[in-house]
């Protein structure tokens, strides 16, 4: 690989750090790579700088499963360079042997012994990109990458995925296609950055129950969902939302299957509402209509199934209305993904989760994305002005039971009416250390140490746990110190890391040590009212002392 050309100037800083580290991964020896950015952020843009930031003699491959996606690809790559030779591999469509860029359909080549990859010689290409990665663990996709040798020691060929969206729901990991995540920025950094707009959101409860609703690679069955949810009383319950909640937002709704979003846009429609459906079976020029009709402001509301998730950019949407419960965290970041898009008519993105009763299921919400309670009901209030008072809490006071928490008043409160003492490590991990590991309400794991320092267990792109310390003497205030495929290696690895370079706060955070269990000290209840820290009764003398010694790291320079 030639040294690389320095980013146009036309793009922005993150886009041209990633462009960066992937020339740094190639020339490290990482050959499968993938790139995490939310929906919006322009991750079409970035490949589309491939043949001129990286001097490419030989031609470039862009998968992808959709014509809308390889159409909005084709676009980029002219808008970057109108010089360049850009066709597409789909179905009747053949791209020549000589042009510079191949788009093709996954499904058109993808399959085994398909004559149309055959013909697409490997040794002519040097960059393959997978457009929306998460669909890379596919057999059709597998196929592509073997056939380019991409899985070969020492191949000199590249591939690059890139993805919005976080996990899959059906635990097939990303690892077994693609070794190194080299760029990652998550939504709630991009919105902080300006680069996507800020999120509200609200929670209305529903009278359906889910429990008898079966999974099935990691999500609902669709058929059994359907039943459960379209249902008059609960699609009234949405209409009625949007006109209290949204009245007069561009919106859009999804919806289980194409019954259910008729349905929807019928209940729509009898409330008065400029509103239709789209769907993946629709005529296209009938779907291209209602879209037009979206855009041009004639409807206020689209309903939909299994056709806007990927590969539809309407930036004035500003009302997402999640009809369609899901257990997926990848799902529900493609859904939220459609309305972040910045644009001089919105002030912000409303999100809309109708909520059923579940015992048996956990259920993704916008609770997920930004590591929020689960049963925070964010009543309109900004994501992330929430989640920054939620962070300021707990570095506060480390011990509050957070998952509690059931609307932002609540947090102004928090201290004083929520049980403060969870210290035995969630259930998960509890065997496995005897220190006190709490859970993150994202998801993960965190130790609290003394001096504003702590440990954080997250579960990545890959499906590895990565261990953090973060700490004010660390550059950048963190640093990575391992990572794990199984979570009680992750644990074990952070406990050691505790015991070897942190000995001293052994004995705060040991929930075996025999004088936790003691009555506190008068010296204890003295600093703890004088920091005007509520005393429960029962507490412990260990539990005084973990929780001054965070008090008082707080306060060091």
């Amino acid at each position: 690989m030639e040294t690389p050309e320095p980013a146009g100037p036309s793009l922005r800083p993150y886009q041209r750090e990633c462009l960066e580290a992937i020339y740094r991964s190639y020339r490290e020896g990482f050959r499968r790579v993938l790139v995490s950015l939310p929906t919006g952020t322009g991750k079409t843009v970035i490949f589309a700088q491939f043949p001129q930031f990286f001097r490419m003699k030989n031609r470039l491959l862009v998968l992808a499963h959709r014509e809308e996606l390889l159409e909005q690809a084709r676009a980029k790559f002219q808008r970057s360079d109108p010089a360049l030779s850009v066709e597409i591999e789909q179905a009747e469509r053949h791209a020549s042997p000589d042009c510079k860029v191949v788009l093709a359909s996954v499904p058109t080549i993808g399959r085994e012994q398909s004559q149309r990859l055959a013909a697409l010689r490997p040794e002519s290409f040097y960059l393959v990109v997978v457009d929306e990665a998460h669909h890379a663990v596919a057999r059709s996709y597998r196929t592509v990458f073997e056939q380019f040798g991409l899985f070969a020691p020492g191949t000199p060929r590249m591939l690059v995925g890139f993805t919005a969206t976080p996990r899959r729901s059906d635990q097939q990991g990303l690892s077994e296609v693609f070794e190194r995540i080299v760029y990652q920025k998550t939504l709630e950094e991009m919105i902080r950055d300006r680069y996507l707009c800020q999120l509200a959101g609200w929670r209305v409860c529903s009278e359906v129950d889910l429990d008898d609703v079966h999974t099935r690679a990691g999500d609902f069955v669709s058929a059994q969902l359907a039943r459960a949810v379209d249902v008059a009383e609960r699609n009234g319950l949405i209409v009625r939302a949007y006109q209290e909640l949204a009245p007069g937002r561009r919106c859009i709704v999804f919806c289980v299957n194409v019954a259910h979003a008729n349905d929807l846009a019928a209940a729509f429609q009898g409330a008065g509402l400029r509103a239709a459906a789209v769907f993946g079976d629709m005529p296209r020029n009938d779907r291209h209509q209602v879209l037009s009709r979206f855009s041009a402001g004639e409807l206020e509301v689209v309903t939909n199934c299994n056709v806007l998730t990927e590969g539809f950019d309407e930036p004035r949407v500003d009302c997402i209305i999640m009809a369609r419960p899901t257990k997926s965290q990848l799902l529900y970041a493609q859904m939220v993904g459609r309305g972040t898009r910045l644009h001089p008519d919105k002030s912000d993105l409303l999100v809309i989760d109708i909520v059923d009763n579940s015992r048996k299921h956990s259920l993704v919400g916008l609770h997920t994305l930004f590591r929020l309670p689960r049963k925070l009901n964010l009543r309109g209030h900004n994501a992330v002005e929430v989640a920054d008072l939620l962070f300021a809490l707990t570095e506060q006071f480390p011990w509050l039971d957070v998952e509690q928490v059931e609307a932002p008043d609540d947090l102004k409160l928090v201290t004083q009416r929520i049980d403060l003492f969870r210290l035995e490590p969630p259930a998960e991990v509890a065997e496995q250390t005897r220190f006190a590991w709490t859970a993150e309400p994202g998801g993960g794991y965190r130790l609290s140490l003394p001096g504003q320092e702590r440990l954080s267990i997250q579960q990545n792109l890959l499906d590895e746990w990565e261990i953090q310390f973060f700490s004010p003497g660390e550059p950048n205030g963190r640093r990575k110190i391992g990572g794990a495929n199984r979570l009680a290696e992750a644990i074990y690895r952070a406990d050691a890391f505790v015991e070897r370079e942190r000995g001293e706060a052994v004995k705060i955070v040991d929930l075996s040590a025999r004088w936790r269990d003691r009555p506190p000290t008068a010296a204890q209840l003295g600093l703890l009212q004088q920091k005007k820290i509520p005393v429960p009764p029962g507490l412990t003398r260990g539990q005084a002392s973990w929780m001054i010694a965070l008090l008082s790291g707080k306060s060091r320079p």
